[in-house]
């Protein structure tokens, strides 16, 4: 008698699904000793419960494709700020900062500090 390892790995080649669908059919129709018995299980779960997983499966990629848009638009906006503040903004305070302490130049030479009191 093969084991149910090997029962799995057979029928998996056979009905051309993965091990993993075959071991979750399975577990959600009981224990088994013969190949017959695992087709039995796999039929069976290839109604309802294989409807069930497909819609959760399906669930959790519709969830994942919306997270990763979320991403993706954050991302972008991330960007932007980014490019706004290293094209605009900071050139911007730069020379604010050059033209205040030119400024502060300008009126120090107007006002010699006054020496030797």
């Amino acid at each position: 008698m093969a084991s149910k390892q090997q029962l799995i790995k057979e029928v998996a080649v056979e009905l051309g699904w993965t091990q993993a669908d075959i071991e979750r059919a399975l577990s959600e129709y009981g224990n088994v000793s013969t190949k017959e018995e695992v087709i039995a299980c796999c039929v069976r779960y290839a109604g309802p419960a294989l409807k069930r997983f497909n819609y959760q499966v399906g669930a959790l990629k519709k969830a994942s494709d919306k997270q990763k848009d979320i991403i993706a638009k954050l991302v972008e906006k991330l960007t932007n700020v980014e490019c706004f503040y290293q094209s605009e903004l900071v050139p911007k305070l730069k020379s604010t900062i050059d033209e205040q302490a030119n400024y502060i130049k300008d009126m120090l030479r107007q006002f010699p500090l006054i020496s030797g009191k």
